[in-house]
C-alpha cells in the first residue's frame, strides 16, 4: 500500500437539520481520485462509518442528505470565507461548476465531464478552494437549488513543435 494514501477519511453527512460525523475506511471507498472519476461506478446510497459520537460502526443512509463531505478536520473553520477564481487551485480536468443548495450555501468545484452529473442520483465534486476544509463532496442533486457551469478545466498540454 502506498504510504501517501490515507487509510481513512473523515466524513460529515449533512442533512437539513443535523449532521452525522464519522470515519470511513479508504479500503471500502477507494481513493479520492477514484471517487471523483466514479471508479468503480456506484452511487453513494449509504456509507459505512465509525461514528464520532458513539464509536459504533454502522451503514449510514445518505437518503435525504444534502451532501457527503470528505473533510480535513471535523472542526472546520466557521470564519473561513470561500475563495473564488483561485490561482492555486489544483488542476483537475472537468467542468468548473457553482452549486447552490436550498439552504443558501454555495460551493464551487470541479466535476467530471461525464454523464454522471446528469443521469445519476448524485455526483462527486472537488472543491476549488485550496484553503477550505472540504477535500471532496458527494452532492445529492435533489437538494440543489441551482447548478451553473462556469467553464472547463483541462490539464495543460505538452507543446509539440512541428
Amino acid at each position: 500500500m502506498d504510504p501517501e494514501l490515507p487509510t481513512t477519511y473523515r466524513v460529515v453527512i449533512r442533512y437539513e437539520d443535523h449532521a452525522v460525523r464519522g470515519v470511513a475506511q479508504a479500503s471500502d471507498l477507494g481513493s479520492l481520485e477514484q471517487l471523483l472519476r466514479n471508479e468503480p461506478a456506484s452511487s453513494l446510497d449509504s456509507i459505512r462509518l465509525e461514528l464520532l459520537d458513539t464509536d459504533k460502526v454502522e451503514d449510514v443512509s445518505t437518503r435525504n442528505a444534502k451532501a457527503v463531505f470528505f473533510v480535513k478536520t471535523f472542526d472546520g473553520d466557521e470564519r473561513h470565507r470561500a475563495l473564488h477564481f483561485h490561482e492555486n487551485a489544483p488542476i483537475v480536468q472537468g467542468l468548473w461548476v457553482r452549486i447552490a443548495f436550498h439552504d443558501g450555501e454555495t460551493i464551487e468545484g470541479i466535476i467530471r465531464n461525464s454523464r454522471d452529473y446528469v443521469l445519476e442520483h448524485g455526483f462527486f465534486m472537488m472543491p476549488t478552494d485550496p484553503n477550505g476544509n472540504n477535500q471532496l463532496i458527494y452532492v445529492l442533486k435533489d437538494r440543489l437549488k441551482d447548478f451553473n457551469v462556469l467553464g472547463m478545466r483541462n490539464a495543460p498540454r505538452m507543446f509539440k513543435p512541428n
